[in-house]
């Protein structure tokens, strides 16, 4: 039976955590906080956990353990990643036959950039936060057994990796070495790669060529 829908973070704690102002429904706040549980929380504690939680919330019988964790790392992270899934409809409201930005006679509404930077601040404080739980679980292994050993039936199991987000790859070998000759070695100085006929690839600033005898 699918357990009933629980905030980990109080709109007091929200609001005095984060730059969103006290005359903000919550109304137009809890979707994204419960956004943010399901999609992020979930991805990086796991499925077993995240029950788990979920269900001592709602009976009121959270460890001393879990409200430790609750208080420090998954309240801070949870107001930023709602903050930032919110941003963008607290900008933008949808109604029957359009989507609009409502305006303030009073202030200047935002430009989409400068809404992508606030967005990107958001995301930033919320993996840091992130990240400290998860260092925290796992130099203390015995309280929280349901994060360690997740059962696998449950669902979802714990993203294990870096939870700082980046769009940018950066490969070990040159793009497309394979094709190229795969180039497997580098020079003295550290500066290009080599195939086996020595052959030289970025020996300079992004250019192929031959080395000189």
């Amino acid at each position: 039976m699918a357990l009933q829908e629980v905030l980990f973070v109080s709109e007091e704690k929200l609001k005095s955590f984060t730059s969103i102002n006290n005359n903000v429904s919550p109304l137009d706040l809890i979707p994204y906080v419960l956004q943010s549980q399901d999609i992020y929380l979930q991805n990086y504690i796991g499925a077993t956990y995240y029950m788990q939680l979920k269900e001592q919330v709602l009976t009121n019988t959270v460890s001393v353990e879990n409200r430790f964790l609750l208080d420090n790392y998954i309240g801070s992270a949870l107001c930023n990643w709602a903050l930032m899934q919110a941003l963008p409809w607290l900008k933008y409201k949808v109604f029957n036959k359009s989507v609009l930005s409502p305006s303030s006679e009073s202030a200047e509404s935002i430009t989409l950039e400068e809404l992508n930077f606030l967005i990107e601040q958001c995301r930033g404080t919320a993996e840091t936060y992130t990240k400290r739980m998860i260092e925290w679980m796992t130099l203390h292994p015995g309280d929280y057994p349901a994060y360690i050993t997740p059962n696998v039936l449950d669902g979802q199991l714990p993203e294990r990796g870096n939870p700082y987000y980046n769009s940018l790859v950066t490969p070990k070998q040159p793009y497309a070495w394979r094709k190229l000759g795969g180039y497997t070695s580098r020079d003295a100085a550290n500066v290009g790669w080599y195939d086996n006929g020595m052959q030289c690839m970025e020996c300079g600033p992004n250019f192929y060529q031959s080395p000189v005898n």
